[in-house]
């Protein structure tokens, strides 16, 4: 009679087993359908970590069936699955804020973004973090939840007013003047809406002028932004008229 019990818990047990594997199988190929167009990449890993979830709880409940005490082991491995749980915690938090960033694209990669004091050109949007690009070419690693906890400011999908300004250099050589514009407008890029240029180098009576466009949002911001490049020529030790 016994044997004939713990037969029947193995019979159970075992289809419990097929029909997780089954399930997951077909789960793992609806999800990857469905959410591809969230990227093939992430679609993938979303639905294989589904897929060995299920496998794990099949392989519970089948235990839980061969088990003669089922109150017990279900106790048990309950526990064992908290703490895994807790355990990994910041990873899920990560994983689960991916979702967010794939469904709500609060930016893409190549967007210039700013939060939470960091500040450059998305590079990868990852499973547990994000890598960005500042404007001096340092790699920022940030953490996909710390974007559930602050607000995202995507400077490249704002509406930029570009304005154009003459900077004069009464002294200075013409072969000179493009490197030294360049390195005082890489000061100020953190503060513009995406990426200054040089419209014209031009010599004109005994002096070089030269156009620059600014990306800006704030109009009133401009004044200040003229004073800091100036600041920055004059630094360098260079006199320039800015109109």
């Amino acid at each position: 009679m016994i044997q004939d019990t713990f037969l029947y818990r193995i019979i159970i047990a075992a289809a419990v087993m097929t029909l997780a594997y089954l399930f997951s199988r077909y789960l793992r190929m609806y999800l990857k359908k469905i959410l591809s167009k969230f990227g093939a990449d992430f679609a993938a890993k979303f639905s294989e970590v589904t897929r060995y979830f299920i496998l794990i709880l099949g392989a519970v409940v089948s235990f839980s069936i061969l088990s003669l005490d089922i109150m017990v082991i279900s106790i048990i491995l309950g526990g064992i699955f908290i703490l895994t749980l807790i355990s990994v915690r910041d990873i899920l938090l990560n994983m689960a804020a991916e979702i967010y960033l794939r469904v709500r694209k609060p930016f893409d990669e190549g967007d210039w973004i700013r939060v939470a004091e960091l500040e450059g050109r998305v590079r990868t949007i990852g499973s547990l973090d994000t890598e960005i690009v500042a404007s001096e070419g340092e790699r920022i690693i940030i953490p996909n939840s710390v974007f559930l906890n602050h607000p995202i400011i995507n400077k490249s999908q704002a509406i930029a007013t570009y304005v154009d300004v003459k900077l004069i250099f009464p002294e200075i050589s013409i072969g000179k003047v493009e490197s030294t514009v360049s390195n005082a407008l890489r000061e100020i890029r953190p503060e513009l809406l995406g990426e200054p240029e040089i419209l014209s180098i031009n010599e004109k009576d005994n002096r070089v002028e030269v156009v620059v466009t600014l990306p800006i949002v704030n109009l009133k911001k401009l004044r200040w932004l003229i004073n800091r490049l100036s600041k920055e020529f004059y630094r360098q030790g260079i006199e320039v008229e800015i109109e």
